[in-house]
């Protein structure tokens, strides 16, 4: 009976151990989520080449608001296999001013002619790539007749050097600023194939989107347009 007392008293003690530990890791995480100062490393963008990692966009949050900042990592390898952090590391800088455009979210409607049906999309966005550009997306509602074009689309607003499609666009020839770069997907005609390299620009409340591909070739103009208006009552 003593040693199954004992047994019972070591389990009540250890469980107590467990919860009190629990209940103080909560206690720390909550405090550290809500009380500033503290980073939010997981929503930056991480990414590694050889000895380094780089962490862009780090939200840093003080009692003064939320800064972004760059944050670059360099180790050093020992013959022995030891991961050191490198002398004078990590850099901390402030991240670029996020780029912004006239774009705006929300529910957009295409010409009444395409196919006899009314195209309807919705944009949203922005989102933060990578080196502060924004990025948004598009989802279309297809028509009646089952052709909205593009279907789905990304796109980004920044310098072209800087875009996620720089390679492509310089292989192409397209160096005109006047659109913002990307990518659609839809499936009605040789101009709106899957992967199409788009231009996108907002006036107002209305969206043009240019094609730039023609049956799989990217083209330096333009070779098919469409404009979406605003959503009437």
């Amino acid at each position: 009976m003593t040693a199954i007392s004992n047994r019972l008293n070591f389990w009540r003690r250890s469980a107590r151990l467990a919860t009190i530990f629990m209940i103080f890791t909560a206690a720390v995480f909550v405090a550290g989520a809500e009380t500033p100062p503290y980073a939010l490393l997981q929503y930056s963008t991480l990414t590694g080449s050889g000895n380094t990692i780089t962490a862009a966009w780090v939200p840093v949050v003080t009692s003064k608001g939320t800064t972004y900042q760059n944050i670059t990592l360099l180790f050093d390898v020992s013959a022995e296999g030891v991961v050191t952090l490198a002398s004078g590391y990590p850099v901390v800088v402030p991240a670029p001013t996020n780029l912004v455009s006239s774009f705006k979210a929300g529910n957009y409607v295409g010409p009444s002619t395409i196919l006899s049906g009314d195209a309807l999309i919705t944009v949203a966005g922005p989102g933060v790539t990578t080196g502060g550009a924004t990025e948004w997306t598009l989802g279309a509602t297809t028509n009646a007749n089952g052709c909205t074009y593009p279907s789905t689309a990304t796109w980004y607003v920044g310098p072209i050097a800087d875009s996620p499609l720089a390679a492509r666009l310089k292989a192409a020839g397209i160096t005109s600023t006047a659109w913002s770069y990307g990518v659609g997907t839809g499936s009605c005609y040789n101009d709106w194939g899957t992967d199409t390299l788009i231009g996108v620009s907002q006036v107002g409340n209305s969206i043009t989107i240019v094609s730039f591909t023609y049956a799989g070739t990217d083209k330096n103009e333009p070779v098919d347009q469409i404009t979406y208006g605003p959503v009437t009552p």
